[in-house]
């Protein structure tokens, strides 16, 4: 039981050593347990280990039993989060040396049932970043209640290494701030412009607008995709050009290096719906890898955060004491790679099933933790 756990034991235990009676690794280990189970809250996440509390007297060599809700509560709103997602960032780098040519989603999700009705009903919000190509979660920050995602995002960015990949954001992201400390990181992007940057999308319409023949234009690259699913039709067009001297604020936009425009027309069901989209990008990226970027983006929303919800019930976690919204997001995501990682059932096979095998018998999980862990870490 080394690497990952090793690394969380470094973790600052903000408990006072006089009255602690358990190891701050054995309730990570046991709230990964609950969590596996999809116990969303502390009172249930105690509650399952005290029904299993000889299996876990045997297996942690614990002294003092389980622990009480109160105590996994105070833990995780106790521990500094930044801290323990620091250790996660390095655990994952140890993952992933190398981001070169890699595509990084970043996005934010809602954890609706943390509402706190004391301080204004909030609903906690999590950004967080995504490795798509290889569905791994590899960083988050949440927001400030009194703040927005444009102030979380560059502070996520901060925390990331980002060497050689490419950042997907969506149009909240597209702000002069975030593209320059992109760059600066030596990462890439691909943004969408929409009406919080009006100047911009204007010029970059002007653009496309001003040309007669956008499929066969000598400076424009051109695809066409058509996809079938269902009674659902969706053809895209894409069109990408370097030309960005219909830019006008070039001290602003100074890294942008290509725009492109993007038509979606969508059938279902006889009804056609017709949307028109546009990007920047600080590189001169070829039309095929320029739409396999775009088409990345949402696998954030399709491969985690729907993940998170409606198969670990992110959704339906009410802890919000101190620290705990952060911290436990952090652990669902450490969740969310181990079962990822696992390949013991096959290489292919769902997350759900990965889930109801551990849930069938603990012997999985311990495979999980005791294994298969050390072996990819």
């Amino acid at each position: 039981m080394k690497s990952l756990f090793n690394q969380f034991e470094v973790i600052e235990d903000p408990r006072d050593i006089r009255g602690k009676r358990h190891e701050l690794i054995n309730i990570l280990i046991m709230t990964i347990y609950g969590i596996l189970l999809k116990h969303t809250d502390f009172t249930n996440i105690a509650y399952f280990l005290k029904l299993n509390e000889e299996y876990f007297n045997d297996l942690l060599n614990l002294e003092h039993g389980t622990p009480s809700h109160d105590t996994l509560s105070n833990v995780f709103a106790s521990i500094e989060p930044k801290e323990f997602m620091e250790i996660f960032i390095s655990w994952t780098k140890e993952l992933v040396k190398d981001k070169t040519g890699q595509v990084i989603n970043i996005d934010g999700k809602a954890v609706r049932s943390a509402t706190d009705k004391i301080n204004n009903g909030n609903i906690p919000y999590i950004v967080s970043a995504f490795l798509s190509d290889i569905c791994l979660s590899i960083g988050q920050v949440k927001v400030d209640d009194k703040s927005n995602e444009i102030t979380a995002i560059p502070e996520l960015i901060d925390l990331l290494d980002i060497k050689g990949a490419t950042i997907t954001i969506d149009a909240i992201g597209t702000q002069e701030e975030i593209v320059k400390r992109i760059v600066k990181k030596k990462g890439h992007y691909v943004l969408p412009v929409k009406n919080n940057q009006k100047t911009l999308l204007k010029d970059i319409k002007a653009y496309f607008n001003n040309q007669n023949n956008l499929k066969g234009h000598q400076e424009i690259a051109y695809k066409r995709t058509i996809e079938k699913d269902h009674g659902r039709i969706e053809v895209r067009e894409y069109y990408l050009t370097n030309n960005i001297t219909t830019i006008k604020d070039k001290e602003k936009w100074d890294t942008v290096k290509s725009i492109a425009y993007v038509r979606v027309n969508r059938i279902i069901e006889d009804e056609e719906t017709i949307t028109d989209k546009y990007y920047i990008m600080d590189q001169e990226l070829s039309i095929d890898r320029f739409e396999s970027i775009t088409r990345k983006h949402w696998q954030i929303e399709n491969s985690l955060h729907w993940r998170l919800d409606v198969i670990l019930d992110e959704d339906h976690s009410r802890n919000r004491v101190g620290h705990s919204v952060n911290n436990l997001s952090t652990i669902r995501k450490i969740v969310f790679n181990l079962v990822t990682l696992d390949k013991s059932f096959g290489e292919k096979l769902p997350l759900q099933r990965k889930l109801t095998n551990y849930q069938t018998d603990f012997k999985n999980i311990e495979n999980l933790i005791f294994k298969v862990i050390p072996n990819v870490c």
